[in-house]
C-alpha cells in the first residue's frame, strides 16, 4: 500500500479541477457559439441596453440634458416604428424597446447621470438590463419566424391551363432584362403586349406600390436607348388609373416620308393636327363639351413647319364653324394665304389692338355668361345660344414682336389666357424662339397656354434664359436635324396634351393656298367695339394713368386767362414730361412680387433679371430683414409683399 504525500494529493486535485474547469469553459463557449449562431437576433436588445447605459454614463461628462436625450429617444422610436419590417407587430416591438430603454436613459440622466448610476445601481443598471432581457427573449425569435399559413390543397382542374401569349412573354422578358435591368423604369412590369399594326407594339405596364407615373413619362429617351429604338419611338399614354400605364413602342415609323393632307378632320372640338410615329392621329383639343375653349402654343424654328401647322389649325377651326381672328405682326408675311379667309390684322400696331380687343371680349363674355347663370361655355347650351355667343379663337404668329417684357400688353394677354376657357374664347400663340422672353417673360402665360395644347417642332437654338417648353415636356426637339437620311424634318416635332405625350409626330404636307380657298367663311362677331389706339392699357381693377397737365388745358386760373387772351407775358408754358428711370434691383424685385407671389428661382429665371443668383439671394435677404417682403413658409416657396 502506497502512501501519497499532501503535495501529491493537492496536485491530483488541481489536475482534476483543471479538467473540470476546462470542460466547463468548453461547454460554455460552445453554448455561447450556438446561441450566437442559431438565434443571435434574440440578443438584439443587449445592444439597446448597452446603448442606454452608454448614453446615461456619457451624459454627465458631455453635459447633455435630459431634454436632449428625450429628443434623441423620440427620433429613435420613430425610426424603429417606421423602418421596414415583416409586419406591424415587429415595428411595434422595436418601438416598445426604444420607449422603455429610452425612458430609462432619460430618467437616469435627469437623476444625475454617472452619479445616479453609482448611487442607485439597481434602478439605473439592473432594472434596464432585466427589461431588455424580458423584451428580447423569446419574442423576437417568434416574431421573426412565424409559422407560414397552411397551403391549400391543390385542386385538380380538368380544363387546360391558358398558354402565355408569346408576344407578351417576348416583350415581358425584354422589358425586364433590357429596360428594368438597366435601371430604367424601376418599379414597373410589363403584363400585356399587343401588335395593332406591323412594327407597332402597345404594352400595358403595371406600377409597383410607391412608383409615380410622372418620372416615367420623361423616360422615353432612356427606354429608346435600352431597346435600341429610333428617337421619338416611345410614347406614354395614361389609362386613367394610377397603377397602369400604356407604352407604345415603334419599330417602323409611319412618318418618315411625310403625311399627306386629306382635308379637315374636325369632330366635336378635336381634330388631327399631326401624325404620331406609330401612325395614330395626334389631336389638337380646341374645345370640350361643358368645359370651354382651350388655347395652345406652337413653337418651331425657321423652316420647321410652323406656318404649315398653323394652316392646318385654321383650316380645321373654320371647318368646325369656329370664329378665327389672326394677328400677324410681320405685316402679312407670316400667314399670307389666310388673309381673305379669316379676320386678318397685319402689323404690330393692329395685332396689339387685336390682343386688347380680345381681352375686352373675354371680360364682356364673362359678364354675359355670369348674368345668364352659365358656369362654363357650352355652345349647345340654350342660354349660350340666346346670347348669340359661339367659339372664338385668336391666333397670333410671331408673338415675340408684341409681347415685350415689362410692358402692359404682357399683363393684358396673361390675364386673357388665364380667364379665357370658360368664356368660349381661346388664344393660340406661335413663335420661333424657344425662350420665355418670347412670351414677355411670363411663366403664367406659358402655363395657361400649354395646359391646353403644345406643339413643339424642330428647334435649332436653345437660346439663353428659361426655355419656353413646359416643365413636364418630354422629347428633345433640339436633337432633330434639318435632314435625317437625306429627308427633311420640316414639320417634325412633339405634340403634348392631356393623355398622350413624348412621341415624335409630323404635321401634314398642307397646300395653304388650296386649303384657304376651300375653307368655309365664318363671319366674326364681336361683342365689344374696336379699341382706340390712343387709349392707355388699363387692367380691370386698376386706374388709368393721369394725363400730363399743361397751361393750355390746366394750371391756375391766371394761366388759363393768359392763354385765352394770348398774353403769355414773360411766363412760358410748361409741360410735364415723365421720365422713365431704370429700376434698381430692389425695385425690380418688389415690382415682380406686386404682380403675384414668386419664388427665388422664378425671379432668377426671368429674362430681365438684373442680378445673378448670389446677388438675388442677398437682395432677398436684405428685403426680408427690413420687413418689405415676407419669406416663404418652406424652402423654395414663393416670396410675398409684406402687408
Amino acid at each position: 500500500m502506497s502512501t501519497r504525500t499532501n503535495d501529491e494529493i493537492r496536485a491530483d486535485r488541481l489536475a482534476k479541477a483543471g479538467q473540470v474547469l476546462t470542460a466547463l469553459l468548453a461547454v460554455t463557449a460552445y453554448a455561447v457559439a450556438w446561441l450566437i449562431k442559431r438565434s443571435w437576433r434574440r440578443l438584439l436588445p443587449a445592444y439597446w441596453v448597452a446603448a442606454e447605459l452608454a448614453v446615461a454614463w456619457v451624459a454627465g461628462p458631455l453635459g447633455l440634458s435630459w431634454q436632449t436625450v428625450g429628443i434623441l429617444t423620440l427620433a429613435i422610436t420613430a425610426t424603429a416604428a417606421c423602418w421596414q419590417a415583416r409586419s406591424r407587430t415587429v415595428r411595434a416591438w422595436r418601438a416598445a424597446i426604444a420607449v422603455v430603454l429610452g425612458g430609462a436613459a432619460v430618467a437616469t440622466v435627469a437623476g444625475g447621470g454617472p452619479a445616479a448610476m453609482a448611487a442607485h445601481p439597481t434602478l439605473t443598471i439592473a432594472v434596464p438590463t432585466a427589461l431588455g432581457a424580458v423584451l428580447g427573449w423569446p419574442w423576437w425569435h417568434h416574431l421573426r419566424h412565424l409559422a407560414p399559413p397552411a397551403a391549400p390543397e391543390p385542386v385538380v382542374i380538368d380544363e387546360p391551363v391558358d398558354v402565355v401569349d408569346p408576344l407578351t412573354a417576348h416583350w415581358e422578358q425584354r422589358w425586364q432584362h433590357e429596360v428594368v435591368g438597366q435601371g430604367v423604369c424601376a418599379g414597373t412590369s410589363l403584363v400585356k403586349a399587343v401588335e395593332p399594326r406591323p412594327g407597332i407594339t402597345e404594352a400595358l405596364v403595371r406600377l409597383a406600390p410607391g412608383t409615380k407615373p410622372g418620372p416615367l413619362f420623361k423616360s422615353g429617351v432612356d427606354v429608346e436607348v435600352a431597346l435600341d429604338l429610333n428617337e421619338g419611338a416611345v410614347g406614354w399614354r395614361s389609362t386613367g388609373k394610377r397603377a397602369w400605364l400604356r407604352v407604345v413602342l415603334v419599330e417602323n415609323s409611319y412618318i418618315a416620308t411625310g403625311v399627306p393632307w386629306t382635308g379637315p378632320t374636325y369632330n366635336n372640338g378635336r381634330f388631327e393636327i399631326a401624325r404620331f410615329a406609330d401612325g395614330s392621329p395626334g389631336d389638337w383639343v380646341a374645345s370640350r363639351p361643358k368645359y370651354g375653349v382651350l388655347g395652345g402654343l406652337v413653337v418651331g424654328s425657321t423652316g420647321a413647319g410652323k406656318s404649315r401647322a398653323l394652316g392646318a389649325l385654321i383650316a380645321n377651326l373654320l371647318a368646325g364653324g369656329v370664329q378665327v381672328a389672326v394677328g400677324d405682326p410681320q405685316n402679312g408675311q407670316s400667314l399670307p394665304a389666310w388673309r381673305d379667309a379669316v379676320e386678318y390684322h397685319p402689323g404690330i400696331e393692329k395685332t396689339t389692338l387685336l390682343a386688347r380687343r380680345a381681352h375686352s371680349e373675354i371680360m364682356r363674355r364673362s359678364q354675359l355668361l355670369a348674368d345668364a347663370g352659365v358656369e362654363a361655355f357650352d355652345e349647345n347650351d340654350p342660354r349660350v345660344k340666346a346670347l348669340g355667343l359661339s367659339r372664338f379663337i385668336m391666333i397670333i404668329d410671331e408673338c415675340q414682336l408684341i409681347l415685350i417684357p415689362n410692358t402692359p400688353i404682357v399683363a393684358l394677354v396673361e390675364q386673357s389666357a388665364e380667364t379665357m376657357r370658360k368664356t368660349g374664347f381661346g388664344i393660340v400663340l406661335a413663335t420661333q424662339l424657344p425662350q420665355m422672353r418670347s412670351l414677355g417673360g411670363s411663366v403664367r402665360l406659358r402655363d395657361a397656354l400649354v395646359a391646353g395644347n403644345a406643339l413643339v417642332l424642330r428647334l435649332s437654338n436653345r437660346g439663353s434664359g428659361t426655355t419656353i417648353l413646359p416643365d413636364d415636356f418630354v422629347g428633345d426637339p433640339f436633337a432633330l436635324q434639318p435632314e435625317i437620311d437625306g429627308k427633311s424634318t420640316a414639320g417634325m416635332g412633339y405634340l403634348r396634351h392631356s393623355n398622350r405625350v413624348g412621341m415624335l409626330c409630323r404635321v401634314p404636307n398642307l397646300d395653304e393656298a388650296a386649303a384657304a380657298a376651300a375653307a368655309p367663311r365664318v363671319p366674326v362677331r364681336w361683342n365689344v367695339p374696336e379699341v382706340d389706339p390712343k387709349s392707355p392699357i388699363v387692367l380691370p381693377g386698376h386706374r388709368a394713368p393721369a394725363k400730363a397737365a399743361t397751361t393750355a388745358g390746366g394750371g391756375s386760373a391766371v394761366d388759363r386767362l393768359r392763354a385765352a387772351f394770348g398774353g403769355g407775358g414773360g411766363r412760358k408754358a410748361t409741360t410735364v414730361v415723365e421720365q422713365d428711370t431704370p429700376l434698381t434691383p430692389a425695385e425690380w424685385v418688389l415690382a415682380c412680387l406686386r404682380r403675384g407671389p414668386a419664388s427665388a428661382q422664378a425671379l432668377l429665371d426671368r429674362p430681365d433679371c438684373p442680378v445673378n443668383q448670389s446677388q438675388l439671394y442677398a437682395l432677398l435677404g436684405r428685403l426680408k430683414d427690413t420687413g418689405r417682403i415676407t419669406p416663404p413658409a418652406q424652402r423654395g416657396g414663393p416670396f410675398t409683399i409684406s402687408a
